[in-house]
């Protein structure tokens, strides 16, 4: 209040002073809602506009930036019980990025102002689009934590969904390209369709290539993961995106040589993506496994009780939704550590979550699969069951190297990117792609 006191005497009656608190700190030992709302009204006198957070940035990331695994506007009840015990306008905020919810939460009343932090990374046209009614071409934030991540590991910012975050400079708008070209798109994950969308606004004609019925590549898995939706909305977006910009989009078409050599295109983008890595275990294809790219298809193979065969980020998030959904869960690693591949904001949300749903054996190595589970060697060499009548099989993925060197001839100008060119993020593909577009 000393402060504030101070602040006004310095900026004078005219000019707008914003608080920002959390309502609660949301930890045993912090300040509760009902404290929260005693503060808020210690505030009003000295301020305009009361700005409400919730958790501490120390103890509570995953609560002040909630993550993938909380609800859409889950601290918005801070606001709102506040909202009811002040007169000046209140704010909310908190891992909203859908237009609906946000004007859900102003017309019932439960705050006057919605926040966006990371939705605007993803789209800093979000306003722009709700206003003009293009609801549908908002870019939605993955709730990754790249943003974060990157932050801390590199003091600059990245985007998983937006390659031009921290680029601003440059301007947001596209270069036509000097000449005019034919650009052939092999691919129509998340990088394909990105890379498909920058060439065809840079001024090319550009066909996409997809060799399976339905576009977003590995991001169709992730429809099954409530938690992950937003990553499967994702191809959507970018498909419809790139539709507009003039792409013409081929589904249950591979692009092999002979295909390439007939489009006859000036360049090649080879976004061919990865495959499932099965090592030859014994027992690995039979009946009771799922790979974990196929959940999605074969849900109702998956029985009560689970065995998760690998431990990365992939077969981490696949063992919280079982739990989630009340099976019971065991995850076998071979390594020490889980979730190595995770970023540093995501991962130890991520594990905190595996705490609630699964029973983890690391430094497990798999030997064999039965009808019973998965026999492994424990650290000490003995041979131990892990039992269950499912196993996922989330061992990681291999680049479609074979397509790449197929097509690497098949243009003057060749680009191979994301998954194709090495296993990595959803970040790398799109940052590849638009990288691989511009350079044409």
């Amino acid at each position: 209040m000393e402060v504030l006191k101070a602040v006004r005497e310095g900026v004078g009656p005219g000019f707008p002073i914003e608080f920002r608190m959390s309502g609660s700190e949301l930890f045993e030992g912090g300040y509760t809602l009902e404290d929260g709302v005693e503060i808020a009204k210690f505030l009003e006198p000295y301020i305009d506009l009361l700005h409400v957070s919730a958790g501490t940035y120390q103890r509570g990331f995953g609560d002040t930036h909630p993550s993938m695994f909380k609800e859409h506007g889950c601290n918005v009840y801070l606001a709102a019980e506040i909202k009811k015990h002040v007169s000046i306008p209140v704010a909310t905020i908190g891992g909203l990025n859908d237009p609906a919810q946000m004007e859900q939460i102003i017309a019932e009343g439960k705050a006057d102002i919605v926040y966006m932090a990371r939705a605007l990374l993803a789209d800093p046209f979000l306003p722009r689009k709700v206003m003009e009614n293009r609801d549908q071409e908002i870019v939605k934030c993955l709730r990754c934590f790249t943003c974060m991540a990157e932050r801390a590991a590199t003091s600059t910012r990245r985007c998983t969904v937006n390659p031009l975050i921290g680029r601003e400079i440059e301007g947001d708008e596209i270069q036509p390209a000097p000449v005019k070209k034919k650009v052939l798109v092999a691919g129509g994950g998340p990088g394909g369709l990105y890379a498909a969308y920058t060439a065809a606004r840079r001024g090319h004609q550009v066909i996409l290539c997809e060799k399976e019925e339905e576009l977003g590549g590995i991001l169709k898995s992730e429809q099954a993961l409530p938690f992950k939706h937003e990553m499967y909305e994702l191809a959507g977006t970018y498909e419809l995106l790139a539709r507009q910009a003039g792409v013409e989009i081929h589904t249950s078409t591979a692009v092999t040589k002979e295909y390439a050599e007939k489009e006859n295109a000036d360049a090649l983008i080879i976004a061919a993506g990865s495959r499932p890595l099965v090592p030859p275990i014994p027992g690995l294809n039979g009946e009771n496994v799922v790979i974990v790219n196929n959940y999605y298809k074969e849900k109702e193979k998956v029985g009560d009780e689970v065995v998760v065969f690998g431990g990365g980020l992939a077969g981490c998030e696949c063992a919280i939704h079982l739990g989630m959904e009340g099976k019971k869960v065991r995850l076998v690693e071979m390594r020490e550590v889980l979730a190595p591949d995770a970023n540093v904001r995501h991962r130890p949300l991520l594990l905190k979550e595996i705490d609630k749903y699964a029973e983890v054996y690391t430094g497990y190595k798999g030997l064999e699969v039965t009808a019973e589970g998965v026999w492994c060697e424990n650290k000490e060499g003995e041979k131990v069951l892990v039992p269950g009548s499912t196993v996922i099989c989330a061992l990681g993925q291999r680049s479609r190297t074979d397509i790449v060197d197929e097509l690497r001839d098949c243009a003057p100008y060749v680009a191979v990117i994301g998954d194709a060119s090495k296993v990595s993020t959803i970040t790398n593909a799109v940052y590849w792609g638009y990288h691989a577009a511009l350079d044409i």
